[in-house]
């Protein structure tokens, strides 16, 4: 494959999240040990591919980096200190991570008035995205409220990331299988939230495919 640039980088990023799909589910069907230590490892794996093969404005590398120190730094405090608020703050960090790429891609692969490949593996990153933006917003309202869900127990959140990964999914394309549900009005909010916004989104991006085939006619 060609070097990461404007017409394939995209698919180097969507096979980095596919491979943390995959390796987070492959973690969670294993025995627990240091699962921690594996997810945020290719967690970290994620990011770097997006420091080196993306391009998404400006200032997309420093965001980048300024996100992979704090990532650093959130997992060196939970794993040499006993502050109380470290699996917290490594949930944020990977929030705004997650959230300023989606955005940042979505600005480049929607409305953009042309379509190749790597515009349609890009907007298929964006919904992975969405969906491991759910993932730590269902993980840190487990942080804060561990009766949150039916199903699932509090532990450490990078040993449900995967379990919590497949209830996102499972949810924004409203499959819905019941294993997993929300127990909470907060965890119910956000349940229907991402439903809503997974639906949406496909909508959006029929309609931007549709106008820009219609500009090349």
């Amino acid at each position: 494959m060609d070097r990461p640039n404007v017409h394939n980088n995209f698919y180097y990023f969507t096979a980095a999240l596919l491979f943390l799909l995959v390796a987070s589910a492959l973690v969670s069907s294993t025995p627990d040990g240091e699962h921690h230590i594996v997810v945020q490892l290719v967690m970290f794996f994620t990011q770097l591919v997006a420091y080196f093969t993306l391009s998404l404005g400006r200032h997309w590398r420093r965001f980048v980096f300024v996100m992979l120190v704090l990532m650093l730094i959130a997992n060196i405090l939970r794993e040499f200190t006993t502050w109380h608020a470290a699996p917290i703050t490594g949930l944020l960090v990977s929030l705004v991570f997650y959230t300023g790429m989606a955005i940042a891609a979505a600005r480049q692969v929607l409305f953009t008035g042309y379509i190749e490949s790597n515009t349609i593996v890009g907007a298929f990153a964006v919904y992975l995205l969405m969906g491991l933006i759910w993932t730590i917003l269902y993980l840190l309202a487990l942080e804060l409220w561990p009766e949150g869900f039916n199903g699932i127990q509090h532990k450490d959140w990078n040993d449900n990331f995967g379990v919590m990964t497949y209830y996102s999914y499972v949810t924004m394309t409203t499959l819905g299988y019941g294993d997993i549900s929300p127990a909470l009005p907060v965890t119910r909010t956000l349940a229907y939230l991402q439903a809503v916004a997974g639906t949406f989104y496909m909508a959006v991006v029929v309609a931007s495919m549709v106008g820009a085939l219609r500009k090349t006619k």
